[in-house]
């Protein structure tokens, strides 16, 4: 009787415990404005270069990834390349003469 009563308090916790969750969901969420202001000065001198803005699908990581494969590629190559010389230098070594 009491394993039935503290399993089914178990299973009860997860239930009461999201209520307050999904009670907080309903609720209307505003959406804080944009800060223009920190990436434009609006009241800057100099008209902006259109000519150094940069129009690009690409993101912060996928520019590291671009940076950083010719390096993988070249440490993987790198490590097969051992790999090979010591099997080789271990099979040369290994026959008799």
């Amino acid at each position: 009787m009491h394993v039935k009563l503290v399993a089914l308090a178990l299973l009860a916790l997860p239930i009461l415990g999201a209520s307050p969750a999904l009670a907080d969901d309903e609720k209307d969420r505003a959406i804080p404005p944009a800060e223009v202001g920190t990436m434009v000065d609006p009241h800057a001198k100099e008209p902006i270069d259109l000519s150094k803005i940069e129009i690009t699908t690409l993101t912060p990581a996928d520019r590291f990834v671009n940076a950083t494969t010719p390096l993988v590629v070249a440490l993987g190559l790198g490590s097969v390349a051992l790999v090979i010389y010591t099997l080789a230098q271990g099979a040369k070594e290994s026959q008799p003469d």
